[in-house]
């Protein structure tokens, strides 16, 4: 029997340590998924903001230039005066296409289009690209975020502003494209690595969380089933053996408040009984 409980015993140790590992394990997974969660949200935060930090200086670029070409006075002592006053089409679209390529260079943009009635009236793009097709229509957002122009991959954003730089167009737009990949793979590799130290952080967390739990929990486990369990059944088991022989020496204690109450009040009516079985054979 002692070998039994002893089997039994290890089984039951081995079963709540694993639990208790399970439980540790789920932690850990879950409060690092949490945090993965929450860098990719500090990510995507951050990517927005340096988004929207470019929008606005572009828009407001993009109006102090709309702004400076309808000063007539300023742009004739910069350009040609018969040139700014000429109503010829083509001087028209000249002028404009100049404006396109000197803004284009200044805001160092893969491309800058203007645009009126749905068509392409101007457009510069960048030395060594080719790009075909422009935005045509001015979309309801002030700018998107396209992961592909000019059959390159990247991050690039694109920004529209209406605009009245033209006296001969009408439903005008501006749309520039800027390149920040660069700009966004640093900040990607930098998140990246964030999430690689918190990962290898939690790894060697929950080894150590789960080499103390275990070690605790077997240990505080088996003293404590030691003490409340196999003990009180080793001494009911131990005086029922003593009763069965003859040798039991003392009463049976009855605890009322343990769980081995029944059990003792057996005991104490089989010594009883032992005894009466005793005194018979003495008789006799």
């Amino acid at each position: 029997m002692s070998a039994r409980r002893g089997h039994e015993m290890r089984k039951f140790l081995i079963a709540i340590s694993v639990l208790v590992v399970l439980l540790i394990v789920m932690v850990i997974v879950f409060t690092s998924v949490d945090s993965i969660e929450r860098i990719n949200r500090e990510m995507e935060k951050e990517e927005e903001r340096v988004t929207l930090q470019l929008v606005d200086y572009m828009k407001t670029s993009l109006n102090e230039v709309a702004a400076t070409g309808s000063d007539t006075e300023l742009m004739e002592g910069i350009l040609n005066p018969e040139f700014m006053i000429s109503t010829d089409i083509k001087d028209q679209l000249r002028m404009l296409q100049f404006l396109t390529e000197i803004q284009r260079a200044q805001f160092a943009a893969d491309y800058m289009t203007f645009v009126s009635n749905g068509m392409v009236l101007s457009s510069s793009t960048k030395e060594g690209l080719e790009i075909t097709e422009f935005p045509t229509e001015m979309p309801a957002e002030e700018y998107e975020v396209i992961e592909e122009l000019g059959g390159r991959q990247g991050t690039f954003i694109v920004v529209f502003q209406g605009t009245e730089l033209s006296p001969l167009a009408e439903d005008e737009f501006v749309s520039v494209a800027v390149d920040r990949t660069e700009q966004f793979e640093v900040m990607e590799d930098f998140y990246a690595g964030e999430k690689s130290d918190l990962i290898t952080r939690q790894i060697i967390i929950g080894l150590v969380a789960v080499a103390i739990a275990a070690l605790l929990t077997t240990l505080g486990v088996y003293f404590l089933t030691r003490r409340y369990i196999t003990a009180p059944i080793e001494k009911l088991a131990a005086d029922s053996h003593s009763i069965m022989e003859g040798s039991f020496q003392g009463q049976v204690e009855v605890v009322e408040e343990s769980d081995y109450a029944d059990i003792q009040r057996l005991l104490q009516s089989g010594k009883v009984l032992m005894e009466k079985m005793e005194e018979a054979q003495s008789d006799d």
